[in-house]
């Protein structure tokens, strides 16, 4: 999901990160189609975003008069036109919802796939299956990466391995990042499909390509256990069918675990480190895909430029080395519930 607004408060560092990188999809996933061939089946279809009772409700209306002062784009859903614009006869709604007609949604996996092909046009080499067990410095200066099977020289590293960012690597610092386990439902929804992003709670249907839909998710700290449960495929399915009774004829397709990576105060770790050379692009949590174009552009900036102002500066590891030894906490879009997953409103 390109979903940067049902959650996100304007003026704080991560909203902010996060919409500026849905901008830059629609001419990446152009450019990616052209190139390559794949389609990442990217969506415009909108989201909804329904209050679970009155005290959310209240919560959405702060919401939207956030959005309407910064000029963001956001509509309020009378309860009558819920079903309307969802596509769906929705369970339990209480109260207006809010539309957020710009939000998106993208095949991850062939947006993966994609970028991987248009990189190794480019010239990019991929070393699979092949750890990086240390990192290689010169005169305090970080020179590329050790390997079993060898070292591999590089001018700078980027340390984008997710919820295994600066595992293992002795550095003299520390990379404060866990993962958190989110598993994930497929139905054949068919006719019973929504065509819009619902939200309630830190629950979602998205809608997918061929009827398909995905119910979604947990997050669960339970080190790297990289598994589908039955308590966790139990907790989703019986939010989904909550929310849209159809669902009970709908076809199980499937489901799947992944580990986000998940920082102390939800924030992403982002740009420079105390050993130069060394890069971060890490702590994406239930954003990184979204954040990925504006993440990817920053980083190059800093790379290849050594630029300030590249917009990933609220976001540096420095934060996590204050005198004190405690995260900042003070522009965490993220903290005040971090089950929500979702960037949310203090």
């Amino acid at each position: 999901m390109l979903t940067a607004s049902a959650y996100a408060v304007p003026g704080e560092s991560l909203s902010e990160l996060c919409r500026n990188s849905a901008a830059l999809y629609p001419a990446l996933i152009a450019e990616l189609r052209s190139e390559t061939g794949i389609d990442p089946h990217y969506s415009r279809c909108g989201s909804l975003r329904v209050a679970s009772g009155p005290e959310d409700a209240r919560a959405l209306e702060d919401l939207a008069a956030r959005h309407e002062r910064a000029g963001w784009t956001v509509q309020r859903v009378d309860p009558a036109r819920i079903g309307e614009l969802a596509g769906a006869e929705l369970s339990g709604v209480v109260g207006p919802a809010l539309s957020f007609p710009d939000e998106a949604v993208v095949d991850s996996r062939e947006l993966v796939r994609g970028l991987r092909v248009s990189a190794e046009r480019r010239g990019a080499r991929f070393v699979t299956g092949t750890p990086v067990v240390a990192l290689r410095s010169e005169a305090g200066v970080c020179t590329g990466v050790r390997t079993p099977a060898g070292d591999l020289a590089a001018g700078a590293v980027v340390d984008a391995a997710g919820a295994w960012a600066g595992l293992g690597i002795s550095v003299g610092f520390s990379v404060p990042i866990v993962p958190a386990r989110g598993q994930i439902v497929e139905l054949d929804a068919g006719a019973s499909r929504p065509v819009r992003v619902v939200h309630r709670d830190h629950f979602y249907l998205a809608p997918r390509e061929h009827e398909r839909l995905l119910a979604g998710s947990t997050v669960e700290y339970v080190g790297y256990e990289k598994v589908v449960t039955a308590g966790g495929v139990e907790e989703l399915l019986r939010g989904a069918i909550e929310l849209l009774p159809e669902l009970r004829t709908a076809r199980f397709v499937g489901a799947w675990a992944g580990l986000r990576p998940a920082a102390p105060d939800g924030l992403p770790i982002l740009g420079s480190t105390p050993l130069p050379g060394y890069f971060l692009a890490a702590g994406g949590f239930r954003n990184g895909v979204l954040m990925a174009p504006a993440v990817a552009r920053g980083i190059a900036d800093l790379v290849l430029e050594g630029a300030r102002g590249s917009g990933l500066e609220p976001f540096a590891l420095a934060r996590f080395m204050r005198e004190s030894g405690k995260p900042d906490r003070r522009d965490s879009a993220l903290h005040r519930e971090m089950r929500l997953g979702k960037i949310a409103e203090r």
